[in-house]
Formats: structure tokens, sequence, C-alpha cells
């Protein structure tokens, strides 16, 4: 009989999808509290953090540097390694940077303005050549609409993971931006499926995917 999939996400159940020693990356890891999280829950593995905001990378570094099993990046992921321009949120929400133009979003948060900024970008399969990396377990990806951008200029570490948490736009939140259904076709033809869906916004959502 199968095992009834839960409702909701909670870090503690990767510990029933990954191994002990699970290299797990996390993009768009902000000021770390969830990485800190991920640290302490996977005290045998590895995770690599990316935040491309220098003063929130700064903050990032100063929150992790007691922890050896914490790596910090100052990269946005993306389908090129260079440089590009990020629209980055203001102090009100700093959590709202992206790679994307502004849509929608300027109009859920009139209070908030994007500052054009330029940031440091890289492809995850760039990224695993540079830092000989070769396998990930779980990749965490909240990068505000650029998520399946960076997924489809990866082919070669997607291969190796067994499970995404993906953030999802219902709406155009930004410009351009992949919506879910296209996400979730995209994932489902590279072996992956629906574990749990989290589509408790109007707007966006967060979505376990599994590898079949």
């Amino acid at each position: 009989m199968n095992q009834q999939k839960p409702k909701q996400f909670s870090r503690e159940l990767l510990k029933t999808l990954l191994p002990e020693d699970a290299i797990i990356i996390e993009a768009g890891a902000h000021i770390g509290r969830d990485t800190l999280k991920l640290s302490t829950l996977f005290p045998n593995g590895t995770i690599h953090a990316f935040e491309p905001v220098p003063y929130l990378f700064a903050e990032l570094k100063k929150a992790t540097e007691n922890r050896k099993n914490i790596h910090c990046y100052n990269y946005a992921l993306s389908n090129k390694t260079g440089t590009e321009i990020m629209f980055v949120s203001s102090e009100q929400c700093t959590a709202l940077s992206s790679l994307l133009k502004p849509a929608e979003i300027a109009q859920e948060k009139p209070d908030i303005s994007f500052i054009p900024t330029t940031v440091n970008t890289i492809t995850l399969d760039d990224w695993t050549q540079k830092y000989n990396i070769d396998h990930v377990d779980f990749l965490w990806l909240d990068l505000q609409g650029h998520e399946l951008t960076a997924l489809q200029a990866a082919p070669n570490i997607l291969k190796t993971a067994k499970a995404l948490l993906i953030e999802v736009s219902l709406t155009e939140r930004y410009k351009e931006n992949p919506l879910y259904p296209q996400v979730k076709t995209w994932l489902e033809k590279q072996g992956f499926s629906v574990y749990i869906e989290n589509l408790h916004h109007n707007t966006w959502g967060n979505v376990l995917f599994v590898k079949n």
C-alpha cells in the first residue's frame, strides 16, 4: 500500500527523501535563515548557498561563518555565466529581487522599489565544473520567476537530483515569468513528479518535485 503523501512541505520531510550526507543547493538564500536550518538538519551534509545581492550576501556569510558544512556563493543562478542586471527590491521587503523586470509584483507591493543592479551570474553546470561538484541531491530554488530558466541551463547536474523545491508563479509577477503549468510540464519531461503542491497564495506557491 502506498504511503499517503503529506499535504504540507516541512524541512523535516527532507530527511525521508534525502541521504544523511545530502548535497544541497539553496539559491536565493537571502540572509541564511533556511540555510542554517538545513545545516542543522543535515549535519553530515553540505549546503551550497547562493545569494547575488551584495549586502545580503555579506549578512549570509556572517550568519553562517561558523558552520563548516555551509559554502556561500555571491552569484545569481541563470542561463549564462557573467553579469546581468538584477532588479533589487528595497528594504521594505528584501526578498523580491529578480533578474526579471517587475510586472504585477509592482502593483502587489506599491511601497517597494526595484533598483537595477549589476550582479554576477552563473549556470549550475558551470558552477559544478568550477567547484568540482559531481552531483547534488536537492535543489531549493527561490529565484522570483527565474527558476525554469536556471534549470533549463543545467541539464547535466539536474540529472543527478533526487528532489527539487521550487517557488512557482501563478500570474505574471515578473515580466514574462514562466507560469506553474509550464514549469510542471517541463519537469515532468525531465523525470520529476509533484510530491507536494502548496499554492497558498493567489499569485505564487511552492512545489516539491521528486525524481520518479
